[in-house]
């Protein structure tokens, strides 16, 4: 018998576990209450396979896929037109085959029976479902069935799907979920749970925790239309995230060999750069934004406890941005350590280049860094307060530190201009040498973005995204309550692709198959005596493949190794070299560094592009070596002619 039951459905992420129900557990278990966190995402991926279980997960959101697997086993009474939705998938040249996941959906019930089945054996007195992106139909389905199955367990859910109206929405459509949480758990969530273990399931609302919607607000007709956020201020309070269960699941788990895990960690919440000026486009945090970080030595402590417990030191960390004080104050300590972590961590763009070094030194392997464009007016138009030479530094000193960036191309958003792809298309080629990025992809409207929050100061006129429709059977009304992901349905809506947009994807592809191909292109600094220098450039674009720099050129190109304005540089020449010279005297030298294709000028922001590869690139990065964690799907497909039957959950085995 058991208190708790934490679940994570399908489609989370099997390579490393949930950091919100690590918390979670942690809390509950701080409070004498007994949990467990299950893992049946894993496995449904053994029984559908790796292969089918990834590409859905890492379809496109907006299309709600993976929610569509589970819609029939939620709503069983509710019969959408399911040819036109996969016609939806097609337009969208979705390369999941339509019977493929016809088969996974009909997979979904006996799925849902089991693990059902399995839960109820535990005796829990609460079900808690998270659900984050593609787990919303899959954690209804399962506490629909299990409410079915026993009238007195208390079924209760949270998570991003839940925030403000979204959660209100899922608690008055769907009846079979006692409780919705809608915000940060950390303290609500043990306190809710620890009246629902001493007075049951009529608890009055006045006794609910803020951010809880009851059974009493249906009975009360209370609800109101937005629900209460509830927040956490203090971050050293969260406990370290208990992920015990997860590795025990899949250390039983006939996927165990395929999966190299890795750990979830946070350091800070909310995004100090939206705090102050919204991305346009982002969605993330809710009503959360308002920026919160661990302490130094919290910090420190946390990633030695969790290390140490899961002999593990690859980490991703899930904070939306990264903590400036943590730089001067984490990182060195890292740095110092025998035996290094492997980090992903989300940044800004405007790095220093001693920061990049210390993110190298301290174990950092991949970024985020939010480049989002490279249009100096399309950066504007998104709020990122950054700009295109700016990003091109980033990825220039990324480059000779090591570090691989991840990044994508944002296209159609309003009030863009097709001039501005035709514009950066002219130089984009001087930069194959740098990290491409991972794809171009279109602008979408999120809850809680700019787009969504003021679309009329965009233009845009915002419904439900069409796939909702063949998912949840509720009115329009109450759709556009639920629905995270929005479409455009304005009188521009068409006019949003563009040629362009097909040109600078073309080009992107032609970029990532050089820089991936065994010869990349390179444009780097062989040698630097200190008064001259030896670029080396195979760029198709090349005007010489070996051009030598000295005097005054050497002086200017190396006082362009950062961003700099004419007057910077300048004043560069004047503190470096102890040149006194005027702009006329300096820009022949400029104009013919550009000549070369070298050194890039936009905006009155100047920038040399050779790298200086003091750290070998990590041009072939190998997958395992993810701090994230890494599915071996080749390997898998290669040792598995037919799918694996699991015929009972492994973790219902493990806690038997």
């Amino acid at each position: 018998m058991v208190d708790v039951c934490l679940v994570s459905m399908p489609y989370a992420a099997i390579e490393r576990p949930s950091i919100a129900l690590g918390i979670l557990k942690s809390c509950l278990t701080q409070k004498g209450i007994q949990a467990i966190a299950l893992y049946p995402n894993i496995s449904f991926a053994e029984e559908i396979g790796l292969y089918k279980y990834a590409e859905i997960s890492e379809s496109s959101p907006h299309l709600l896929m993976g929610e569509w697997t589970f819609s029939g086993v939620a709503f069983p009474d509710f019969q959408p037109d399911h040819s036109e939705y996969l016609s939806i998938l097609t337009a969208q040249r979705n390369s999941t085959k339509t019977q493929a996941l016809w088969l996974v959906r009909n997979q979904a019930k006996a799925f849902i029976e089991r693990v059902a089945q399995s839960i109820l054996d535990l005796q829990p007195r609460i079900v808690s479902c998270s659900s984050m992106f593609q787990q919303h139909s899959a954690s209804l389905a399962l506490l629909r069935r299990i409410k079915e199955l026993n009238q007195d367990v208390i079924t209760l859910i949270g998570g991003a799907n839940c925030e403000g109206s979204m959660g209100v929405t899922t608690h008055r459509e769907f009846p079979w979920v006692d409780f919705v949480a809608s915000g940060e758990g950390d303290d609500l969530f043990s306190k809710l749970c620890r009246k629902l273990l001493d007075k049951g399931r009529d608890v009055d609302v006045a006794e609910l925790p803020y951010g809880v919607i009851g059974p009493a607000h249906r009975s009360m007709n209370i609800l109101a239309q937005e629900a209460p956020r509830a927040s956490i201020h203090d971050l050293d309070q969260v406990p370290t995230p208990d992920y015990d269960d997860y590795f025990q699941t899949l250390n039983i788990s006939k996927l165990s060999p395929y999966i190299t895990p890795g750990l979830p960690i946070e350091t800070s919440r909310g995004c100090w750069w939206g705090q102050k000026n919204h991305c346009t486009f982002c969605g993330l945090n809710g009503a959360g934004l308002t920026y919160r970080s661990k302490s130094s030595n919290r910090v420190v402590e946390e990633f030695l406890q969790l290390s140490q417990r899961y002999d593990l030191r690859k980490f991703q960390v899930v904070d939306n941005i990264l903590s400036m004080n943590h730089i001067n104050t984490v990182l060195p300590i890292f740095a110092q350590l025998k035996e290094p972590y492997t980090i992903f961590y989300e940044t800004k763009a405007n790095l220093k280049r001693q920061q990049l070094q210390q993110l190298r030194d301290a174990g950092v392997r991949l970024i985020q860094p939010g480049i989002e464009s490279m249009h100096d007016l399309a950066l504007k138009l998104l709020n990122k307060g950054n700009s295109t030479v700016i990003n091109i530094q980033l990825l220039k000193w990324a480059y000779e530190f090591g570090l691989i960036v991840l990044w994508n191309f944002l296209v159609g958003a309003p009030g863009e201009s097709a001039e501005w792809y035709s514009e950066l298309l002219q130089w984009l080629p001087w930069i194959v040498h740098l990290q491409p990025p991972s794809g171009v992809a279109s602008i979408r409207y999120d809850r809680f973005s700019l787009y969504h929050n003021q679309p009329t100061n965009y233009g845009l006129e915002l419904l439900p995204h069409k796939a909702y429709s063949y998912i949840y059977p509720i009115s329009p009304e109450a759709m556009a309550d639920l629905a995270y992901y929005f479409e455009d349905h304005s009188h521009q809506a068409g006019k949003k692709v563009l040629p362009e947009h097909q040109a600078l994807a073309e080009w992107v592809n032609q970029w990532t198959e050089m820089f991936n191909s065994p010869n990349p292109p390179s444009l780097k600094i062989a040698e630097d005596n200190g008064e001259q220098i030896r670029i080396i450039d195979t760029r198709p674009c090349a005007i010489n493949n070996e051009i030598n720099l000295q005097g005054l050129a050497y002086q200017v190109y190396t006082a362009c190794d950062r961003a700099v304005t004419e007057t910077e540089l300048l004043e560069t020449l004047h503190t470096s070299y102890k040149l006194d010279v005027s702009w006329n005297e300096i820009q022949p030298v400029v104009d013919e560094l550009q000549s070369y294709k070298i050194l890039l000028q936009i905006n009155g922001k100047m920038l040399s592009l050779a790298v200086t590869a003091s750290t070998p690139y990590p041009r072939q990065y190998k997958d395992i070596e993810s701090p994230s964690g890494y599915v071996d799907i080749i390997g898998f497909i290669r040792n598995n002619t037919k799918k694996l039957e699991s015929p009972r959950p492994a973790w219902a085995t493990l806690w038997m």
